[in-house]
């Protein structure tokens, strides 16, 4: 071999070495390369996207019902489920009944993980926000009921929207962080 071929994996040697044992936080098997660590933040990130997903299907069940109710066309997909039929304002009250227990035992699903010191600011804003989703689907129901589209609409717009905008900045900032540390972890756990 010439003289720069050697110098180069000499250097490649080095790097690989410096990058396995030499480098703090590359190399040590500690608890972020702990297997039970990482599937405490897979189930994180899970979870989180579990609690997004059902606070879209809130909203969406919200603006359908207020689209159902203004024009008297319903779409039968969004409430013909296990059990029948329940039209928009029975489709809408059973979406926010179920995702409210849906919602509470994601929150203690993931208060159990050891991951969720890291999270803990981001869950909680979802969380406040879920509330005021929650919130204004009954304030939304109770307007169909009374049959004011105009203030359900209002409702959802200042209310549902705003809410679901921040859950997802939320989602997203959780999410990635766990997702990075996740992605660096086949480098650091060699």
């Amino acid at each position: 071999m010439r003289d720069g071929t050697r110098a180069i994996l000499r250097r490649l040697l080095l790097l690989a070495f410096f990058v396995n044992f030499g480098v703090p936080g590359m190399a040590s098997a500690s608890d972020e390369c702990d297997v039970s660590n990482i599937a405490s933040v897979v189930k994180a990130i899970s979870i989180l996207r579990q609690v997004e997903n059902s606070l879209n299907f809130l909203a969406l069940s919200q603006i359908d019902a207020i689209a159902d109710i203004a024009t008297g066309v319903h779409t039968v997909e969004l409430y013909n489920h296990e059990s029948g039929f329940y039209g928009p304002l029975g489709g809408l009250r059973k979406a926010t009944d179920k995702n409210e227990a849906v919602l509470s035992s994601f929150d203690k699903s993931i208060r159990r993980l050891a991951i969720f010191e890291a999270v803990e600011p981001q869950y909680r804003g979802m969380h406040e926000n879920a509330a005021q989703i929650i919130a204004a689907g009954y304030t939304v129901l109770g307007e169909l009921e009374a049959g004011d589209t105009a203030e359900a609409t209002r409702v959802y717009a200042s209310t549902t929207v705003v809410a679901l905008n921040k859950a997802r900045a939320d989602a997203y900032t959780a999410m990635s962080g766990l997702e990075r540390s996740i992605s660096l972890a086949g480098v650091r756990c060699r």
